[in-house]
C-alpha cells in the first residue's frame, strides 16, 4: 500500500546517506520530518548534498531531515515525504525523474505550513 497524505508514517529504521542509523521513533511526537529516499544517480547525490547543506535551517523549524537510499514501507525510490511531529503525512511525492526533486525552499514552505496549520480548524472543514 502506497503512503499518501493523511496516512501515518510507519515507524522505520534506515541508514542515512552519511552512514548513520536513524530510527523514526527518536523524533516521533517531538519533531517534524522531511524524508528523502534517493536512488544512485548523480542528481540524487547532488540532492542529498543540497538538503544536508540546509539541515540547520530545517532544524530551526523543528524539523529533522533524513536522506536515505534505504527502502521505507509504502514508498518507492526516489520519493520525498513531509510529516508533522505526530507522524501525519502532509505531503508525499514520488519523483519520476531524479532531476524533478522539490527544492529546499518548497520543502521549507511545506514545513512552514505544518507549523502553522490548525488541526482543529481542519476538522471543522471536513
Amino acid at each position: 500500500m502506497k503512503l499518501q497524505r493523511g496516512d501515518s508514517v510507519p515507524h522505520f529504521q534506515v541508514a542515512t546517506v552519511g552512514g548513520e542509523l536513524f530510527k523514526y521513533d527518536t523524533i516521533w511526537q517531538r519533531r517534524n520530518l522531511v524524508l528523502a529516499i534517493v536512488g544512485a544517480s548523480a542528481a540524487d547525490d547532488q540532492y542529498a548534498r543540497t538538503l544536508d547543506a540546509k539541515a540547520s535551517v530545517f532544524r530551526d523549524h523543528d524539523t529533522t531531515v533524513v536522506v536515505t537510499p534505504d527502502e521505507v514501507p509504502g514508498l518507492s525510490r526516489p520519493a520525498v515525504l513531509i510529516a508533522d511531529k505526530w507522524g501525519e503525512i502532509v505531503h508525499v511525492s514520488e519523483v519520476s525523474d531524479s532531476d524533478g526533486w522539490p527544492g529546499p525552499t518548497e520543502l521549507l514552505d511545506w514545513v512552514d505550513y505544518v507549523r502553522r496549520r490548525c488541526p482543529e480548524c481542519e476538522g471543522e472543514a471536513r
